[in-house]
C-alpha cells in the first residue's frame, strides 16, 4: 500500500486516480479471485445480495435466454489518497435485457 501522507490532498487525489486508470483494480472474476482481498469483497456482496434479497435465482424458463451478471471491482480511497476498501458488485450486463 502507498502512503500519500507526504502529498498535499490534490496530489495524492491525483496520483490515486491514475493509479485507477492504470488498470490496478482486476477485469475479470479470474483476476479477483487470485486475491484473498477480492474475494473477501466478493463474499460480502453476495451476502448483502442474500441479506437484501435483492436477486432470486432460479430456473429460466424454456426459449427464454436469462440475463448474465458480470463482477465489477473498485478499488475505494480516502481522501489522502490511501485505500479504504476494495468494493465488488455483482452486476446484469444490460446490454442482454
Amino acid at each position: 500500500m502507498t502512503d500519500y501522507t507526504h502529498f498535499s490532498i490534490e496530489e495524492a487525489s491525483l496520483m490515486a486516480l491514475m493509479m485507477a486508470e492504470n488498470g490496478s483494480d482486476p477485469h475479470s472474476y479470474e483476476e479477483a479471485s487470485q486475491n484473498m482481498k477480492w474475494r473477501e469483497a466478493m463474499n460480502m456482496e453476495i451476502q448483502a445480495i442474500e441479506r437484501n434479497k435483492t436477486w432470486e435465482l432460479t430456473d429460466a424458463l424454456k426459449g427464454v435466454t436469462p440475463i448474465g451478471v458480470k463482477w465489477v471491482f473498485k478499488t475505494k480511497l480516502n481522501e489522502r489518497g490511501n485505500v479504504e476498501k476494495h468494493k465488488a458488485r455483482l452486476v446484469a450486463k444490460r446490454y442482454s435485457q
